[in-house]
């Protein structure tokens, strides 16, 4: 064991809890809390996820306060087999050493140079030029890409580290108005996309502070199309703890959107009131939305689809169905639907096929089918390893908790905790 965990402690207090209030949130005894913090114990497997939640960072965050590492690490050496070192909050260069690491992230994941030099480029251009934001606007979309088949982990830390060259370039270049007018669009296209790609990752602090940077964005910019994409985000970002919030929050984005929205972004929509109106046991609701969600998609596609909607199909359908079917308690429909969702590999949108798999195996252990639930998890377990999202690693954690209570009497539960416990999927 460790000794006093002083970087764990001093987060505890920045997310505003005592060691009785975090025990509270985490449904533990305070003296847990306090072992913690002594280095005397070790959070398990099935509630990190939710103290680095409670406490507004990642599980690999997290893991660096518990092993004493500092808070404010830029890039995980962990997701990026690089140095870490400290950021800078403040948009100062990048270091050599990040700067390496960020472009080989960058490399590995398919962009390549020129869109990524300008992310590690040492100055700030003198003036800046159309170019310069063709570039960036190139690299925003090979991430959102990248973070379909990747997860979110992936891809955020790199995504800061962008909007901290982007900010330079706001401060530091001149300019025409013309450019000036692209440069802030970027940035209100780059804060929502870390919004949803923190979100992903399970770091909601940094989700909230960015999806609130860009609404501000785009209600300075009357921007109508940004403030409705950070709406579906912060949807989404409240809905377990606030459905009705969750689903007041979507409903104003179907308002502002009503005069332009394309089918794909109101069956989005209306499938992010589907779940939340789960959530909150509304059945009648959540009938409503779901057949509102089915017959917009029933419209087809658009040219004017914006990017983030482009998952929203059938296999999207099932899998909010499913997970609404869940949060009512009818584990036997949520499977079918579930079962539709993962029925065939979909190689672009990967994280949300995986992501099907796991609620599937939870599905099955609602309904009894521990045998079944265990076979799926297990055949599940190496593809959320290699997927760097945060909320697949959340929810798998928890349905380790839920198997191991019946490891000793399900063979296949048994197998995949010991092969999740050896994985170490949530550290």
């Amino acid at each position: 064991m460790t000794g006093r965990r002083d970087s764990f402690i001093r987060r505890r207090r920045a997310a505003g809890f005592s060691q009785e209030g975090l025990a509270e949130r985490l449904q533990v005894d305070r003296t847990t809390v306090a072992r913690w913090e002594r280095g005397k114990a070790e959070p398990q497997p099935y509630t990190r996820a939710r103290l680095a939640e409670a406490l507004g960072t990642s599980v690999d965050q997290l893991d660096a306060l518990l092993a004493g590492e500092p808070e404010n690490r830029s890039l995980d050496i962990d997701d990026w087999g690089g140095t870490v070192t400290s950021g800078d909050d403040n948009g100062g260069d990048l270091t050599d050493r990040r700067a390496f690491t960020i472009n080989a992230a960058l490399a590995g994941l398919g962009i390549a140079s020129p869109l990524r030099d300008w992310v590690t480029a040492p100055d700030v251009p003198q003036h800046l030029s159309m170019e310069h934001l063709q570039q960036v606007s190139a690299t925003i979309a090979s991430l959102e890409r990248a973070d379909a088949a990747a997860g979110g982990g992936s891809l955020c830390d790199v995504a800061i580290a962008m909007h901290r060259r982007l900010t330079r370039w706001d401060r530091e270049a001149t300019y025409p108005r013309q450019v000036g007018d692209a440069l802030q669009s970027n940035l209100g296209d780059l804060e929502a996309w870390i919004g949803w790609l923190a979100l992903d990752a399970e770091r909601r602090a940094e989700s909230r502070r960015y999806l609130q940077e860009a609404i501000v964005r785009a209600r300075l910019r009357d921007d109508p199309h940004l403030e409705v994409q950070v709406l579906a985000i912060m949807a989404m970002l409240v809905r377990d703890a606030r459905p009705v919030e969750s689903v007041q929050i979507a409903e104003a984005a179907l308002r502002i959107s009503a005069p332009w929205a394309t089918p794909r972004l109101t069956s989005l929509l209306h499938l992010r009131t589907t779940h939340a109106s789960a959530l909150m046991g509304d059945a009648v609701e959540f009938n409503r939305a779901l057949a509102r969600a089915k017959t917009a998609l029933d419209r087809g596609p658009s040219d004017d689809d914006p990017p983030y909607t482009w998952h929203v199909g059938e296999r999207e359908v099932n899998g909010a169905e499913g997970l609404s079917h869940l949060a009512l308690g009818r584990p036997d429909r949520a499977i079918s639907c579930l079962q539709a969702r993962v029925a065939h590999r979909d190689p672009v949108y990967r994280r949300n096929q995986i992501l099907g798999k796991v609620s599937l195996a939870i599905a099955l252990h609602q309904q009894g089918d521990s045998t079944a639930a265990g076979t799926v998890a297990l055949d599940a377990l190496p593809e959320i390893a290699d997927l760097k999202s945060g909320r697949g690693r959340k929810r798998l954690a928890g349905l380790r908790a839920d198997l191991g209570q019946v490891a000793d009497q399900v063979p296949a539960a048994r197998d995949f905790v010991e092969a999740y416990d050896v994985a170490k999927v949530a550290a």
